[in-house]
């Protein structure tokens, strides 16, 4: 499956309100935590985490307003999202895995 970085997460937000109905399961790997979800809880659950994006790149003088943390799998139609926090910044020769991924049940393991 091919994602796509969105940079702005004013489009993010767009993208988030054309989800499918459906079971959705949030996976969050840092905390080994992983939920189902009705289409509208991911919708919510995504929302706040475009808000937490938004915070880092107001409060990180750093960081460029153009960092992609947030990637989506066809964003005309998206079955998944994957969320990069701060610590995957660097120079690294491989990216660190996802911080979150949201993504349809029907697709198994992403």
């Amino acid at each position: 499956m091919r994602f796509y970085g969105i940079p702005s997460e004013d489009r993010v937000l767009e993208i988030v309100n054309n989800i499918v109905q459906g079971e959705w399961i949030f996976e969050d790997t840092k905390e080994k935590e992983r939920k189902v979800l009705s289409s509208e809880e991911a919708k919510k659950l995504l929302q706040d985490l475009v808000n937490e994006v938004k915070s880092w790149k107001e409060s990180l003088s750093t960081l460029s307003k153009a960092t992609v943390f947030i990637f989506v799998s066809e964003p005309s139609e998206p079955k998944a999202f994957k969320i990069y926090d701060t610590s995957s910044l660097g120079c690294s020769t491989s990216l660190t895995p996802p911080r979150w991924k949201v993504f349809l049940k029907d697709l198994g393991d992403i």
